[in-house]
């Protein structure tokens, strides 16, 4: 089973070795999809994978140290309205989550092999593409 979830970290939290914890404690691989952590706190997007039991243990670990824990089911998410299909976001896209079909003409989104990273928000010239995280 995978899920993605945001991490929200309170000052106190920045310096603690939780996601060592989530892996050597509760059996879970992390994917560090995005991190923004200072002195301050921070926020993390993470994609954990693990049997059911293991992530629902993960998660409650994470919540009972304070830490804010929100699942997402989409971090990237496109406007079809706004979408000119110009191709600038293909190619820079890391995990090929958007790509071009040759039968359509058209830009394919794919949620599931998003990572959130955010490139396409930038690269996209008419601003169809939103991160929701």
């Amino acid at each position: 089973m995978k899920t993605k979830v945001v991490l929200n970290f309170n000052p106190e939290l920045a310096n603690q070795p939780i996601t060592h914890n989530l892996i050597a404690k509760h059996h879970l691989m992390v994917n560090i999809l995005r991190a923004e952590i200072d002195e301050i706190g921070g926020k993390m997007v993470l994609e954990l994978s693990g049997k059911a039991d293991d992530i629902r243990r993960g998660i409650d670990y994470l919540k009972h140290n304070g830490v804010g824990v929100r699942p997402i089911k989409e971090g990237v998410r496109r406007d079809d309205d706004v979408c000119t299909h110009c191709g600038m976001c293909v190619s820079i896209c890391p995990t090929k989550a958007l790509a071009y079909d040759p039968k359509t003409g058209k830009i394919t989104f794919t949620e599931e092999k998003c990572v959130a990273c955010g490139v396409c928000i930038d690269a996209c010239p008419p601003r169809a593409m939103e991160i929701l995280i």
